[in-house]
This record gives structure tokens, sequence and C-alpha cells, in this order.
């Protein structure tokens, strides 16, 4: 396991590498059992298909969280999407071509477990330059809103991969297969969407991770 910070910030990003035994019983799963709904079945803006993964995975991902963590603190699994992008970049809603984030309290975590390797494309971390904004909150909503006015006026299209007018890249994490990453979910971020990603759900070259959300609780 490592730590890292986002660059210019105090910002903290975790990576386990080889974070789960039977990697391939994982993606045996992923590849032959998973019942993918299609886009926006799983009620968020994520571009591609998903399926809730098995409560086995539920509690690996668990134990991993409590091997990571110290004892004062404890989590509570929300949720662990399986999930391929299928959405090709000129089908993207304007809101899925900027940097999104999960939550905006700073107790809600987000994991990606990645399947595919670097070829496919990691995670990539943004700065919203007008507001030097990289980390967000409830206070920030009016940032918020103008930030969404920004992008829309930039007429961003595709996946959003380097620096632009709005957002700055600030710090990328590389994909490996059987790594986790862990990082706040109200930080401003997008996976990195590489030429090889095939946006079909049985192409070899679909990105496929196992994206995780938890809250950390301080223990009474």
């Amino acid at each position: 396991m490592s730590e890292s910070y986002i660059s210019g910030t105090d910002h903290k990003i975790i990576i386990i590498d080889n974070a789960f035994n039977e990697l391939d019983k994982i993606i045996n799963y992923a590849n032959n059992t998973a019942y993918y709904q299609p886009p926006g079945k799983d009620g968020t803006l994520y571009p591609g298909s998903r399926d809730e993964m098995p409560e086995p995975y539920y509690q690996a991902f668990s134990s991993l969280l409590a091997r990571v963590f110290t004892s004062t603190v404890k989590h509570q699994v929300a949720r662990c999407w399986l999930s391929k992008i299928t959405v090709k970049p000129d089908q993207l809603s304007p809101l899925q071509t900027m940097p999104h984030y999960d939550s905006l309290l700073s107790e809600d975590m987000a994991a990606v477990h990645y399947l595919s390797g670097s070829e496919l494309g990691g995670t990539n971390f943004y700065r919203y330059r007008k507001y030097d904004k990289v980390m967000l909150s409830k206070s920030d909503e009016p940032i918020i809103v103008d930030m969404l006015k920004q992008h829309q006026a930039s007429n961003a299209q595709g996946y959003i991969d380097e620096s632009n007018d709005v957002f700055e890249k600030i710090h990328s994490v590389e994909a490996k297969p059987n790594r986790v990453v862990i990082y706040s979910g109200n930080i401003l971020h997008s996976p990195s969407v590489t030429a090889k990603v095939e946006f079909e759900k049985n192409s070899n070259n679909s990105r496929t991770s196992i994206n995780s959300f938890f809250k950390r609780l301080n223990k009474t």
C-alpha cells in the first residue's frame, strides 16, 4: 500500500496493489456472469453499463478497508458497482464531458478497483481553475452552479483527459489489474478513457472496473 497527495494540495490518495485474492474469479464473473444494466439504470451519470457485485465481494472489500484504515475508524459500504464504459464519446451528455464528484460530504469515500490495465486508462483528478477548487462541499453550491455554466459555455466534447480552459488536470493514477485507488468522493475526478477503449460490453478492450462507495465513521 502507498499513499500520495494530489499535487499542490493536502488531499490524500491511497493505492493498494494486488488488492484481492482470486482476481481470476472476479474477472470471470465480470466477463461471463454479470448482467449489465443499460447506462443510467443505476441512477447515476456513469457513462456505461453496470451490475451490482455479489455479497462475497462486499465482504472482501470490507476486509480490505479494515486493513487499510486504523482501528479508530469504521466504515459503512454503500455500493460496489461492476462498471464498463460503453457510451461513445460523441454520445455523451454535457455533464459527462467534465470531471465530477460523487458526494459533497467529506466522510464519503470512493474506490476504484481496476480490472483493466493502463492501456485502457486510469483515473485523473482536476482543479476548477476559476475558484481554485479541487474538493467541493455543500457550502460550494454557488461555485458548482458557476462551474456548470462555465463548462457548458466551453462546448467541451468527448471524455475529458487533459487540461482545458475550465479544468486543470493535476494528478493521475495509472490503472493496473487488481489495483485499488481510494480517495474522497468530493474531489473532482474522471476516468481516463484512452484511444484503445472499445465501447462494447463483450470486447476484450472494454474499460472494466469496480466502483465502490463507502462512508468513514469515527468509532465512539
